[in-house]
């Protein structure tokens, strides 16, 4: 490469002009044939910054971003001004359609464009076509390298993807290494695919000879052709709606690739085969990605919602499925679309084993309030509290013991949980009174509860999937509510608090009303005592009362603590039962109950 005095290479004496939206590959390929070299030797004469320590000829960032010295470089050799440059870069749809924020400088992280390759709806090292605009002159529009490139605007046909000769993307021919370009073969005809072949026992090694002109093409309707157009506009800073509001182009295709992921989640065969402007092409595409998402065990970029379309017929459905909902004149319009797919998206989070597969895409302001709005709340259960007509009632959680009143729950509430332990029901029960109370989910009503999150979480992602009819559920929940404010509100909160440090009754306590009835006071049944004296005030479940702290029992077992609470509880007689229940309302009433409850 020739140099002037400044390092910068010197200026050539001709080149093509850049057609306006040509892609920087498309018009390096131009100049390469106008100056009879090939594509790598031309990169070298423009003076583009290359990685250092590779034998071949790789640009950085090549067709995505030219580093400050590589723009330096080209302007120097061309005479171009900066932003004819940086306009056949994809760099010009950042902040539209890309977004490269998030990342450094291409000259300080060239690692970092494998993170942009994977994340954004653009072809790094390829290009789509179609065939009719070639056929006119060799030049590659800078959108066609877009995910959302689906359809030619002008000839009404789906870009083409691969060559049919060779069987390589179209466009990849200086991606034998990634972005390596070939400095070996020149490009005489521009009227060809030109994709690097490598050598093999039938031929020699050389550039594919597919005429471009010659592949075949999948004509689409007038409507499609005009939808794409609409696309591209806003991709170039055109005025952009949602919904009948206005967006700005990053808010539009944010809510685009939103979408886009619900649909390839949750649409169905009906839905792709009625919709009109799908040409067959595009609808079996889009459905043969979706069987190979649903057969992926896990993820990976062909799996991932997120991911860019790998083609044009599937770029062509999602945005045929899109668009009624994200272009819709209205907000009702729109969420009339988002309404059933929110459902069959909510309906597959509660399949047993499943995640919520859209939790890693983020929401679109612009389609947030919508989304609330016609998506059911992820349980079943929960979504019925949601849209009851309901005041707050007259208690808290703090009025709330951790497990509700056995006969109420035997009266109210069992019928709803079959198959369900006595224990574990009034647990839900409780919990389910403080979503009542204005907890907004099983998480919180625990927290607000002061309960063992663990055992919470057991009973409501267990328990809530026994009940059949929801709407009759939290009736009797309401019922039982009213049940707690008729009885006087008693704070449960501030008696789990007062009785905390219950560990043992004294033994003076239990020995005026045992020894007469011949029974001795030993230290396990001090404890005993002290856990059924927890369990009366608090209504909590015995096992978690302070005195069956693990600590306290060492070496006993868990399960010989249990049982031996469970004999005394049985073997209580009435007259010991009274001195207890006296001896736990005088911990509650004493002004110093925090500290000497032992």
């Amino acid at each position: 490469m020739l140099v002037n005095n400044g390092g910068l290479p010197r200026r050539l004496p001709s080149l093509p002009v850049p057609v306006e939206g040509e892609s920087f590959p498309s018009w390096l390929s131009r100049a390469a044939a106008d100056w009879q070299i090939a594509p790598g030797r031309a990169a070298q004469a423009l003076g583009l910054e290359c990685h250092p320590g590779y034998a071949g000829v790789r640009p950085l960032w090549f067709g995505t971003a030219l580093t400050r010295r590589g723009l330096q470089g080209v302007g120097a050799a061309t005479g171009l001004d900066e932003h004819v440059i940086e306009a056949m870069q994809l760099s010009r749809y950042a902040g539209t359609v890309l977004d490269f924020t998030r990342h450094d400088q291409p000259a300080q992280r060239e690692e970092s464009h494998t993170r942009l390759r994977n994340r954004e709806w653009a072809l790094f090292t390829s290009s789509r076509a179609c065939p009719q605009c070639l056929a006119f002159a060799p030049v590659w529009p800078l959108w066609w390298r877009l995910g959302v490139a689906a359809v030619c605007p002008e000839h009404h046909v789906l870009l083409v993807d691969t060559c049919r000769q060779c069987h390589a993307r179209l466009g990849s021919g200086y991606a034998g290494q990634p972005r390596g370009l070939t400095t070996r073969y020149e490009i005489s005809d521009l009227d060809r695919c030109n994709n690097r072949r490598p050598a093999s026992r039938r031929r020699k090694a050389g550039l594919c000879s597919q005429k471009l002109a010659a592949l075949p093409t999948v004509p689409v309707p007038a409507e499609l052709a005009d939808l794409q157009q609409r696309i591209l506009d806003i991709a170039d800073g055109g005025p952009a709606r949602v919904a009948g509001s206005p967006v700005t182009a990053a808010e539009f295709f944010a809510a685009l690739r939103f979408t886009a992921a619900v649909v390839r989640l949750v649409a169905t065969t009906d839905e792709i085969d009625a919709c009109a402007t799908l040409p067959d092409t595009a609808a079996a595409a889009f459905t043969a990605d979706q069987q190979e998402r649903e057969r992926a065990s896990r993820g990976g970029a062909g799996s991932q919602l997120q991911a860019s379309p790998p083609s044009a017929a599937h770029a062509a459905a999602v945005l045929a499925l899109s668009a009624p909902a994200l272009l819709a004149p209205d907000p009702g319009t729109c969420q009339s679309f988002l309404a059933p797919w929110m459902d069959r998206a909510v309906a597959l989070r509660r399949t047993p084993g499943k995640s919520d597969p859209l939790r890693p895409i983020p929401r679109p302001v612009c389609l947030d309030p919508l989304l609330r709005a016609a998506a059911l709340p992820a349980s079943r259960v929960a979504g019925v509290l949601a849209r009851r007509p309901q005041s707050l009632p007259s208690f808290t959680a703090d009025h709330l013991p951790h497990l509700a009143d056995a006969d109420d729950y035997t009266e109210l509430l069992a019928r709803h949980l079959p198959g369900t332990a006595a224990t574990s029901g009034r647990r839900l029960a409780a919990l389910a009174l403080a979503r009542l109370a204005g907890a907004v989910s099983w998480q919180q009503a625990a927290t607000e509860l002061a309960m063992d999150p663990a055992k919470a979480a057991r009973v409501t992602n267990t328990l809530v999937q026994r009940i059949s009819d929801a709407g009759a559920f939290w009736q009797d929940i309401e019922r039982l509510g009213a049940r707690t404010v008729e009885r006087s509100l008693t704070d449960y909160a501030a008696r789990r608090r007062m009785l905390a440090a219950l560990t043992t009754v004294p033994h003076a306590v239990l020995f005026e009303v045992c020894h007469p009835l011949g029974h001795d006071v030993t230290v396990q049944r001090r404890r005993h005592a002290a856990a059924w004296i927890w369990q009366y005030f608090t209504g909590g479940d015995v096992r978690e009362a302070p005195a069956y702290a693990p600590d306290l029992w060492i070496p006993a077992s868990r399960s010989s603590v249990r049982e031996g609470g469970r004999r005394f509880a049985t073997w209580l007689p009435e007259a010991v039962a009274r001195r207890l229940t006296a001896y736990g309302q005088a911990l509650l009433d004493s002004p110093t109950s925090g500290k000497t409850a032992a």
